[in-house]
């Protein structure tokens, strides 16, 4: 862990390149020191339906919620949540300065007694 989920409204893939998005907040932890790299799971998914503020076409949100193991101090998971935002907001910064688009990032800790997993990874 942690397991990274960027969910985005219908439509903001026009405005944002998820893609590229996603690859740079994935990078970003995965080479920022703070987590084990092989660790890193991160996949983006659109929603197929959302309603956004005054539910004007051109709104969309970015939502990014990072879901890890307790344990870490404050101090790392504040750094870590900071590093997932700059890096979506380095990509989503067009978008962002014309407006209508919400980006937000949110860290979750997962409780182990109620999280079981198998990793084959190397």
């Amino acid at each position: 862990m942690p397991h990274i989920i960027i969910d985005y409204s219908r439509g903001a893939a026009q405005r944002v390149v998820i893609d590229e998005l996603t690859r740079a907040v994935h990078r970003r932890v995965r080479d920022g020191g703070l987590v084990k790299p092989a660790i890193v799971r991160t996949f983006a998914r659109e929603a197929t339906f959302s309603c956004v503020g005054d539910e004007h076409a051109d709104n969309h949100f970015i939502q990014i919620i990072v879901r890890m193991a307790p344990g870490r101090p404050a101090e790392t998971k504040r750094e870590l949540l900071k590093a997932v935002l700059d890096a979506a907001h380095n990509v989503a910064a067009p978008a962002l300065e014309e407006g209508r688009l919400g980006l937000r990032a949110d860290l979750y800790e997962s409780d182990p007694d109620f999280a079981f997993q198998e990793i084959a990874f190397a």
